[in-house]
């Protein structure tokens, strides 16, 4: 695929993962469990998504991803009903190395 169109796909992911993380408040269910589930799935697939789509080597894009996360935790302590928290960068991280490993396994395939 073109450098191009995935650097578009790239950030307009990003950009997506970025409006999500920061929108005060936000509680995507009354249901304590359901609500763990999907903020730190969202975390480690969005992350992941970023990953794989970043068109550079692997270890940059997990470099990138994992600083990406970070910079968003920082940006969330100022947000109202958010906080910094490392185990969301860590869920970001892990997500970014998961995705890239998997899609290494895959692409390995016969």
């Amino acid at each position: 695929m073109n450098k191009i169109v995935l650097w578009f796909l790239t950030l307009s992911w990003a950009s997506l993962t970025f409006y999500l993380t920061t929108i005060p408040n936000f509680h995507p269910s009354n249901d304590t469990f359901v609500s763990w589930l999907l903020s730190n799935g969202g975390h480690f697939f969005f992350f992941g998504v970023i990953a794989i789509l970043i068109p550079v080597k692997k270890y940059y894009a997990i470099s990138l991803t994992s600083l990406y996360g970070l910079a968003i935790e920082f940006i969330q302590r100022g947000i109202p009903g958010r906080s910094f928290g490392l185990s969301d960068w860590a869920l970001d991280t892990l997500g970014a190395i998961t995705f890239l490993f998997l899609l290494k396994k895959l692409q390995s395939k016969p």
